[in-house]
């Protein structure tokens, strides 16, 4: 008779896991404080010692994950748009208005949850996440599916660099105009709206 038992991981293992899952916790209290202060003042004027008074750490365990504050940010910008192309890369390639839908409600909804990160993409105080930076991704992303549509090719004409700029321009800017308002309309009709414009290129 043989007994499937799982192997019991050793001190120095759990030691790690432990570890792990602690620093996991720091990093997101150090994230929560930072965005929390981000809702009253530009990146600029945030220092260390608010952010690890805010989080209940010392100044020492923050350096210990980050070099400073910009690194900070660079991560979550990083993981922001990581987000992003999850969603992007879930909903396409598109076979029919549902999927690309799918990606919008997404889109829409991530950033109306995360609205304080998104709030410095309309900050003239700060620089750092810049509709350029959306703009970007969005044309990249688009180009793909271009790219995939005709797979003989391997890179994209100028009317398509044109035509995808052009899309990514106006959805990036539909967004700002929704984040400058205060995000007064829900999700939902955000996405609609952007959906009946993306329909509207189409025609």
């Amino acid at each position: 008779m043989f007994i499937n038992e799982q192997a019991k991981p050793n001190c120095t293992e759990t030691g790690l896991i432990v570890g792990d899952r602690r620093s996991i916790k720091t990093k997101a209290s150090i994230k929560q404080a930072f965005l929390t202060l981000l809702n009253t003042k530009a990146i600029s004027k945030i220092t260390v010692l608010e952010i690890s008074e805010l989080a209940d750490i010392g100044r020492s365990t923050f350096y210990l994950h980050y070099q400073d504050i910009y690194d900070l940010y660079n991560e979550i910008e990083a993981e922001m748009f990581d987000q992003l192309n999850q969603f992007y890369d879930d909903s396409f390639p598109i076979k029919n208005h549902h999927d690309i839908m799918q990606f919008i409600n997404k889109l829409t909804d991530y950033i109306y949850r995360n609205r304080t990160l998104f709030n410095v993409l309309t900050n003239p105080e700060d620089t750092l996440l810049t509709s350029e930076k959306f703009k970007q991704f969005f044309k990249k992303k688009i180009l793909q599916e271009m790219l995939e549509d005709n797979r003989d090719r391997i890179k994209s004409s100028l009317n398509e660099e044109t035509e995808s700029l052009f899309i990514a321009s106006g959805v990036v800017g539909v967004i700002e105009d929704w984040i400058v308002r205060g995000m007064e309309e829900e999700p939902a009709g955000m996405s609609l709206r952007i959906h009946q414009l993306l329909m509207k290129l189409e025609e």
